[in-house]
């Protein structure tokens, strides 16, 4: 034995009494490389992307990555040279030589100075994490890169024969899991259809496992419905498509897709998630929020995706639509994109400090919404895990580091602003201008009169205006118009005794002047980009503080990543294309993940935020990546993405889920059966506006303000911002047009963010609170009202009321149990109201809609809470 090899068995040793034979046997293993690769050549190679990437990420890498400032014993473990090269305290990894390999050494070490990592910590490997560096390193430690950054290729779809061979074999266990198979034969013969179902059905069948039956299609039309425009079926709707599917289903699902895709209802569901992503808001946020007029650019997106344009145009145009040949102002629109960022004008603020902070928001939002990347890190200091730099970080900023804003004030239509004037706004500015015109010539006319002066002559060369101030003599050289409103202010209070005619003309010309400025104030304008002519230099700066430049960056994209065309433009037209060029494999990935999370809750990578790797692992890899090429090889098509999508076999399984699975797979990671989650805030009032009648279906315009409980502006505001809701058909938009103040968002919406930061993952959680909102809330009040009266309305007994209202709301009739359990809850409600008609008419004036006044008042009231109960069943809360 050599020397380390005495040493590693007497470690070994010490550990047989510490920890029992079952370490020992481990630690024998690794040190002298028993059951090593070869013996385990049935077994397939350790993959380091999958398996050994993370586990060095989670344990090693926070003193061993790639911030020299933490980096302990000048060791790197995320670089391939660096930790196969020698050391001071020996070499980390020995390719094919575990037991030489000084980084095992130190995982198994039971010397409290050696051991990794070290016990303060608080991280240890397991026995399987060791077991598998060591195969890893024993394999010949073969690198690769994160799974992120490696090239896309659209990899092969299982072949049905594959999967019937899958079959096969699971035939041949004779488990319990065959007889399911049996069962559900008839499935797995439709489902190799779309690709989709050909990657999940294989990874099913290598678990063991087999889908399930295709959901109901009542249960089918409604989640279509729901996840394509955000509103619930009607009963004639669910009823045609149920026909269709009769006859044949896969045309019939076709067919009802194409119809929603091309629904203009489409785009508004779409777009609300881009709003968060996007940090939309009508106001600028802190303390002052102003509001601001981006609307324009909310109905913008509202058309692209109505009008599928292709994903990377809507890339480009957001971030550099104004760099284009010849921009279009529907080019220069998009780039309000960048532009939707708080605006701080709070009295004490430096400005150029704004300024820092708005270009830091427009580089992190850029690179989490397109890269997936924690660029946030690197605002002081080198990423600790992912390949990515303080000088990419800054580098990156210098992109829109050259926008004209100046972080100055807090105008919330800061310049450059696109001017969005309408003919009838144009016409009405030309009349408010003469207006103005003739009373700035009345004035002129009545100061040559009053200063005994000549047209064209200098009030100074006039012997009148002797014992003027010269605040006033300046004022007066100026034609009346051009005149500033302080200084109309001075002119009154100096001649207001004396010359009442002359005073008479000045306050008239400030009528007219604050008719003119009031009107200009209410033109829609919205804040867009605009770089300077002259490059602004870029700094790195120390902890991200806008006073403290250091070492001075040019435009570049990261070192690690994907390379920037040598041919591109180095401003944001070049950074956008090259976010979409061929060569980047993350923006497809991470757009593919996130139209998937849309549909089924979850992205394929669970932390659609992160795709470093701290992120998780895929767990369809083979499918991401097929969805991420076909999306940019069929010229970035979002509809057709989603079509392939949801006309899935995968997509259209029951969500119905055994015991079993529910224990194997909790959060449906496998995709053994369709998904369920409660709604969003937004589509449980869109669906309650729809089923109740009351849905104002009005695309685009200006944000409108529904009910919302009194006060809560007023608080958190100190009073400065107080809420008048709107009236009429303004109540019943849908959710996506509500009037968004940044400092406190519309109380309804109780799992969305504030919208201050961009956000790509939904916030997704259930707490008896939210019925507060949905038991409560004005909106859901009155939805149950309209509902009630609709269906007191449709027929004259009581249970084919309550088959009206519960398929307005699921889609089907209420079970025979259901019913009983709803009427019984009927009768004694109606008692209760009897006893107290008042009750029930209080309950009926909750709502800005007029109610048919010749239904009996108990009656009504009654069904109204048996509505209102609809409306919170948990199915009705849940996309099904």
């Amino acid at each position: 034995m050599t020397a380390r090899e005495i040493s590693r068995w007497l470690v070994a040793r010490r550990a047989y009494f510490a920890g029992g034979r079952g370490f020992l046997a481990l630690l024998l293993m690794v040190a002298f490389g028993v059951g090593s690769a070869a013996s385990r050549a049935g077994e397939a190679k350790v993959s380091f992307s999958r398996e050994v990437l993370p586990i060095l990420s989670d344990n090693c890498f926070y003193c061993h990555g790639p911030d020299p400032k933490k980096r302990k014993g000048d060791l790197r473990l995320d670089d391939e040279t660096d930790a196969k090269k020698p050391h001071d305290n020996g070499t980390a990894i020995v390719p094919g030589k575990s037991g030489e390999s000084e980084m095992i050494a130190r995982l198994i070490s039971k010397d409290s100075d050696e051991v990794m990592p070290p016990l303060k910590a608080h991280k240890t490997l397991t026995v399987a994490q060791i077991e598998t560096l060591r195969r890893w390193i024993d394999e010949g430690a073969k690198w690769g890169v994160h799974w992120a950054f490696s090239e896309l290729k659209r990899p092969a779809p299982p072949v049905a024969a594959e999967i019937g061979l899958r079959v096969a074999e699971l035939e041949a266990r004779k488990d319990a899991q065959a007889v399911h198979l049996r069962q559900a034969q008839p499935e797995l013969e439709r489902w190799p259809a779309n690709p989709i179902d050909r990657f999940i059905l294989d990874r099913l069948l290598r678990e063991g496992l087999a889908p399930s039956p295709e959901a109901a299609p009542e249960t089918l039309c409604r989640r279509l419905y729901l996840d394509l425009t955000g509103l619930p079926p009607s009963p004639a709707e669910v009823a045609a498509f149920s026909e269709a599917v009769g006859s044949n289903g896969q045309t019939a699902v076709e067919a009802l897709v194409d119809r929603l895709l091309a629904s203009p209802a489409y785009g508004e569901r779409m777009a609300w998630d881009w709003m968060e992503v996007a940090r939309y808001a009508d106001t600028n946020g802190y303390q002052g929020d102003g509001e601001r007029t981006m609307w324009p650019w909310r109905d913008w997106v509202v058309r692209v995706f109505n009008e599928n344009i292709p994903y990377d145009r809507f890339t480009i145009w957001q971030l550099a639509g104004d760099q284009l040949p010849n921009a279009s102002q529907e080019q220069k629109l998009a780039t309000g994109f960048l532009r939707n960022h708080p605006i701080n004008g709070e009295g004490g603020r430096i400005a150029e400090e704004n300024r820092i902070d708005y270009i830091l928001d427009m580089t992190e939002t850029t690179a989490t919404t397109w890269l997936a990347l924690t660029f946030n890190c690197c605002r002081c200091h080198d990423h600790k895990f992912d390949p990515l730099t303080r000088r990419d970080y800054y580098s990156l900023t210098s992109y829109f580091n050259q926008t004209s804003v100046t972080g100055g004030g807090g105008n919330p239509q800061t310049p450059p602003v696109l001017d969005m004037s309408t003919d009838a706004d144009r016409a009405k500015q030309k009349e408010l201008d003469a207006k103005v015109a003739k009373a700035s010539d009345d004035l002129e006319a009545l100061e040559e009169l009053f200063f005994s002066r000549e047209p064209g002559q200098k009030i100074s060369e006039s012997g009148a205006a002797e014992g003027l101030a010269d605040k006033l003599k300046e004022t007066l050289e100026k034609r009346p118009a051009q005149r500033a409103n302080a200084s109309l202010e001075e002119l009154v209070k100096q001649f207001e005794k004396t010359k009442p005619g002359y005073v008479a003309g000045i306050q008239a010309l400030k009528q007219r002047m604050a008719e003119r400025d009031g009107y200009n104030r209410n033109i829609v304008r919205v804040m867009v980009m605009e770089d300077m002519p002259k490059r602004r230099q870029t700094f790195i700066l120390d902890k991200g503080l806008y006073n403290k430049p250091l070492d001075e960056v040019t435009a570049a994209t990261p070192a690690k990543l994907a390379p920037f065309s040598a041919e591109a433009p180095r401003n944001r037209l070049g950074l956008a294309e090259w976010l979409v060029s061929p060569g980047n494999p993350l923006t497809p990935r991470v757009a593919a993940n996130r139209f998937w999370q849309m549909f089924f809750g979850i992205g394929l990578v669970k932390t659609a935020e992160d795709f470093g790797v701290q992120g998780e692992f895929p767990k369809h890899p083979e499918l991401l990546d097929w969805l991420a090429a076909d999306f940019r090889e069929s010229g970035w098509d979002v509809k057709r993405l989603v079509r392939t999508i949801v006309t899935s076999a995968t997509y259209r399984q029951s969500s119905r889920v055994s015991r079993e699975l529910a224990e194997r797979d909790p959060e449906n990671r496998l995709l053994a059966r369709g998904a369920r989650f409660r709604m969003p805030a937004w589509m449980l009032r869109d669906q309650a506006l729809t089923a109740s009648g009351l849905l104002a279906p009005k695309i685009g315009g200006p944000p409108v303000k529904p009910y919302q409980p009194e006060g809560v502006w007023e608080e958190a505001s100190f009073g400065t911002k107080r809420y008048q809701p709107d009236s009429g058909a303004a109540l019943y938009r849908r959710s996506l047009y509500t009037f968004w103040r940044r400092i406190v968002g519309p109380t309804m919406f109780f799992d969305s963010p504030a919208r201050s930061v961009c956000t790509v993952k939904p916030t997704r959680t259930d707490t008896p609170l939210h019925a507060l909102t949905t038991l409560n809330d004005a909106t859901y009040v009155e939805a149950a009202r309209t509902l009630a009266e609709r269906a007191m309305k449709s027929a004259p007994d009581a249970p084919d009321r309550l088959g009206f209202a519960f398929r307005q709301l699921l889609a089907r009739g209420p079970k025979p149990g259901e019913a009983q359990v709803l009427l019984n809850g009927f009768d004694r409600t109606r008692g209760r109201y009897a006893a107290n008609p008042a009750e029930a008419k209080a309950l009926l004036a909750v709502g800005d809609s007029k109610r048919d006044e010749a239904l009996d008042p108990v009656e009504h009231a009654t069904w109204t809470i048996v509505c209102l109960a609809l409306l919170n069943l948990d199915e009705t809360l849940t996309k099904e």
